[in-house]
């Protein structure tokens, strides 16, 4: 069952509690993000907002077909009425208008009773003014002068609603109070649409969210902000801190895969999905590989990703080396090769930066994968490497066993990268290549 719409655009909304537009020369002048964001609204940028910020938040909840698209208040209106989608009664994460027909401003119904409604309303102020500075949360009463209508999103779990008229019609709850979804739904709608919301989202709770416990340190931001999570067993969830630093991962029994330094450079930072290691951490020699041997580097991939790159890093260029027998691979920890690149013997007979395709990209699923690379020809190019210590001596491969070393090689005379290899055959090796997969 697909998650409810209506809590995703109100956390979404709420999110945005505090937000100001900028201010130059002494006044507020209507520029926000919202108009940039949102697709056709850049060209009234430095104009009232309110409409633009609802606008930006369906789009971000993912529904924005649920919502008129604009600037016109009054066009919202005839948008809804339009839809057969307008009632004189509130709703929970119902698009509420106010003026005379609707026209003055607008805003997003999080919770009603019988004598008042809440709201997030942007272009406002404490005052409740259709002219104000930011997003703020708004409490009005439902007979006031100023309140004209709602617009009523069709959300896929339905609409409630106080009007009563539509009780018992499909699509429909009646109630006539309704406080709105609770903290804990809130932040499970947070999750769902991404980290956008979970950095200031202004509820307090707790959440289980995946195999991973959330909690609240205070009413405006969440401690730890879950940015990757899957209820599957074997995938990670990735955590990071309210300044947006990854701070751990964990598989799916909650065990600790790895603490991250928020200083340190990762992956991503050299826009890449997963390396064997830091590439500033290689040694200035680096090492040249032994012909017809296939070498295999352990990549751990924390997150699903679609692979179509292998990266590596030649120092010195290979010479006479064989066409067709010059290959870089991936393959899955059980030995099953997922990819090929085309041959690679002209690529490495020069020195630099090394992005190989692969022939088509690979879906991966989070695990661990190896880069494998085979050199066949008259001089291996020298490859980027950790370490190489001989043959016997072998420390990258410390605390592991047959079938999972982190680098290791084939037997000899290997002229292309089989479709499978049995990894528990392979012989571990001192030479800590460093190769890296990218999208």
């Amino acid at each position: 069952m697909p998650n409810p719409q209506m809590p995703q655009v109100i956390a979404v909304a709420r999110s945005q509690t505090g937000y100001r537009e900028g201010y130059t020369e002494g006044g507020w002048n209507n520029v926000t993000r919202y108009a940039d964001e949102v697709p056709g609204l850049s060209g009234y940028q430095g104009q009232s907002w309110c409409m633009t910020f609802t606008s930006w938040v369906a789009m971000m909840a993912g529904v924005p077909s649920l919502f008129p698209r604009g600037v016109d208040c009054s066009a919202g209106v005839t948008w809804f009425t339009s839809a057969s989608r307008w009632s004189w009664y509130p709703a929970v994460g119902a698009q509420v208008f106010y003026g005379t027909s609707g026209q003055d401003h607008t805003g997003i119904v999080y919770a009603y009773d019988a004598t008042h409604i809440w709201t997030i309303e942007a272009n406002t102020n404490d005052n409740g003014s259709s002219e104000g500075d930011g997003v703020y949360l708004r409490k009005r009463r439902r007979a006031d002068a100023v309140v004209y209508g709602y617009g009523l999103p069709a959300y896929t779990e339905g609409i409630i609603t106080a009007d009563a008229a539509l009780s018992g019609v499909s699509g429909y709850t009646y109630a006539a109070a309704h406080g709105g979804p609770t903290a804990s739904m809130l932040l499970k709608a947070a999750l769902s649409v991404g980290s956008l919301v979970a950095e200031s989202l202004s509820v307090n709770g707790a959440l289980n969210a995946g195999r991973a416990f959330i909690q609240q340190t205070d009413l405006a931001r969440i401690g730890l902000d879950v940015i990757g999570l899957s209820s599957s067993a074997a995938s990670i969830a990735r955590f990071r801190d309210p300044n947006g630093n990854s701070v751990f991962e964990i598989d799916g029994a909650g065990r600790i895969l790895s603490s991250v330094n928020p200083g340190e450079w990762r992956p991503a930072d050299q826009n890449m999905l997963a390396w064997t290691m830091n590439p500033a951490s290689c040694t200035a020699a680096g090492t040249t590989l032994s012909l017809g041997y296939i070498y295999f580097m352990q990549v751990i991939l924390r997150a699903p990703a679609t692979i179509a790159n292998l990266c590596g890093f030649v120092g010195t260029a290979g010479s006479g080396l064989t066409s067709g027998q010059c290959l870089a691979g991936l393959y899955t920890a059980a030995g099953s090769r997922v990819g090929v690149t085309a041959d690679q013997s002209t690529v490495w007979n020069s020195a630099g930066d090394k992005t190989m395709a692969l022939t088509a990209p690979y879906a991966a699923a989070a695990g661990r994968y190896y880069v494998a690379l085979l050199v066949n020809g008259s001089t291996s190019p020298t490859f980027a490497c950790g370490s190489t210590m001989g043959a016997a001596f072998t420390p990258g491969n410390a605390r592991l066993t047959a079938g999972t070393y982190r680098f290791c090689r084939s037997g000899s005379g290997q002229t292309s990268l089989p479709s499978s290899f049995t990894m528990s055959g392979a012989t571990p090796d001192a030479n800590n290549v460093w190769a890296g997969v990218a999208a």
